[in-house]
């Protein structure tokens, strides 16, 4: 019984680590396509929309 015990925990413990590390993932590509409209929006202001050639 104890070794089922261990094998079921260690079995919860890897798939919450897969799903935090899924989360994290997913976070971080909304979390960089934010701070890239923010950087645009800033060089936008700056430049008047303008491209530097």
């Amino acid at each position: 019984m104890m070794k089922k015990n261990r094998s079921q925990a260690i079995l919860v413990y890897a798939s919450l680590i897969a799903f935090v590390a899924v989360a994290l993932l997913v976070m971080s590509r909304y979390i960089q396509q934010k701070v890239q409209g923010v950087y645009k929006q800033a060089g936008d202001g700056i430049g008047g929309g303008e491209q530097l050639d």
